[in-house]
């Protein structure tokens, strides 16, 4: 994941990353790919991060990158992409 965070600047059509699942513990302070995940936000990448996920793992507080979101905007996001890839 480290690698794969680190080669995403390298894309000119990325524009948005959705953290769902487990995956919301990447957006934390002691996550291995925050400063890559920070490096894209200020590069006008949009970090979705699932509200109710970091919820449920108690992490809703700690959550040091993007903007918390709900499914509405998942799905909405989903329709809107010419493409999706999922890891």
């Amino acid at each position: 994941m480290v690698n794969f965070c680190a080669t995403c600047p390298n894309w000119d059509s990325l524009w948005r990353i959705i953290l769902l699942n487990g995956g919301v513990k990447l957006s934390v302070a002691d996550s291995p790919v925050l400063a890559s995940l920070r490096q894209l936000a200020e590069a006008g990448v949009s970090i979705l991060v699932c509200g109710t996920c970091l919820d449920f793992f108690g992490l809703l507080e700690q959550k040091n990158v993007g903007e918390t979101t709900n499914m509405l905007d998942v799905v909405t996001s989903l329709a809107l992409a010419d493409k999706v890839i999922q890891i």
